[in-house]
Formats: structure tokens, sequence, C-alpha cells
């Protein structure tokens, strides 16, 4: 297995995590779309392993159309992974905003509304965290959710830390996560070119 195919699938992996992680709080995003970023980077991650393929024929044929195709197409894909990593690292900071606000108007429907409720106790349990700024913000009566499962919950053996808070920082940091490593993967695609180029020639 080449160098590029394995970026490939690391491409893909940076993706899909996130992407599942984000299905949990989907009800916090009612008007954006998070997912974007992450199936774009699923999508050239699958793009690069299959091209990878033709690079590894051309180079073992010694065929020049081949390798002058492979490269053409990589220096294509490392074009867009740029631009989706400067996307994600311009947009990570207002989607985490987003992200903040929209778990506060999620909270806020929660306390009379037993759907935004379900929702907000699924993001306490998915994320070990409790209300929108800690266990303070439900009152008196706190959900299990709030606390370990099996244990009888309260106030004093409750997550301490809010969602709203750790949902944001956990956005940035899958954001971030995901610009370095298609930035990464996008020099190491760039080699590849030079070599497919060097050797088509």
């Amino acid at each position: 297995m080449s160098i590029l195919q394995i970026a490939g699938i690391a491409l893909i992996t940076v993706g899909a995590i996130p992407l599942f992680k984000l299905g949990d709080i989907e009800a916090v995003f009612p008007e954006n779309n998070p997912t974007i970023i992450p199936i774009a980077i699923i999508v050239l991650g699958s793009i690069v392993f299959f091209i990878s393929f033709l690079g590894c024929c051309g180079a073992i044929r010694d065929n020049q159309c081949m390798l002058s195709s492979y490269a053409f197409f990589l220096l294509v894909l490392v074009v867009i992974q740029v631009v989706l990593a400067v996307f994600a690292f311009l947009y990570t900071a207002t989607l985490a905003q987003l992200a903040y606000d929209g778990f506060n108007k999620l909270f806020e429907q929660a306390l009379s509304n037993q759907e935004a409720r379900i929702a907000v106790e699924s993001i306490q349990r998915g994320f070990s965290c409790c209300g929108s700024s800690g266990p303070a913000s439900w009152g008196v009566t706190i959900p299990d959710t709030c606390c370990d499962a099996g244990t009888q919950c309260s106030i004093t053996n409750s997550f301490q830390n809010g969602c709203a808070s750790t949902i944001s920082e956990w956005v940035e940091g899958s954001g971030l996560l995901i610009a370095w490593f298609a930035v990464s993967f996008a020099a190491i695609q760039l080699i590849g070119v030079v070599f497919a180029c060097c050797l088509a020639n």
C-alpha cells in the first residue's frame, strides 16, 4: 500500500469521526449544516485512495499517460483540499459560536418542550455535560443524563461542565483538526505529484 493510499484512508477517518458525533448535536444547528466539511474530506479521501491505484499502475507499467493523468488529478485534489482547509480555518470559530448559541436556545425550549428536552438529554449523555452552563441551569431537579449511568443524580455528583461551552470547544477543536490534517496531507500529495511528473518525464 502506497503512502497516498494511507493518506486517503487517514482523510476518510478524520472526516468520519466528527461526522458521526455531529449527528448527536444536529438539533443545535436548526438552520445550518455543519457536516459539509467532514463529508467533503471523506469524499476527497476516497478519491485520493482510488486515484493512487492509477499512480501505482502507471509506475509499475512505466506508462507516461497514466502517470501524467495521475499527477494532474492529484494536483486538482491538492488545490481542493487546501481550499477546504482554508474554509475550515475561517469557518470553525463561527460554527463554534453557532453551536454555543444554538444549545442555549435549545435548552430554553427544553424547559417547556418535551422534544427539545429529549435532544438536550441526549447531548448531555453523549458529551458528559449538564445544562447550558452547569447543573445549576436545571434548578432543583437534575435529569439522570447529567450523571454517569446507574448513579443517583444530584448536583454534587453531576457533570459540572455546561454543554454550551463543551459543544462549542468540541466543534472548534474538530474543525481545526480537520483543517490541519487536510493541509498536511495536501503537502504529502504535492510530493506525490512531483514524483509522478519526474517518472512521467
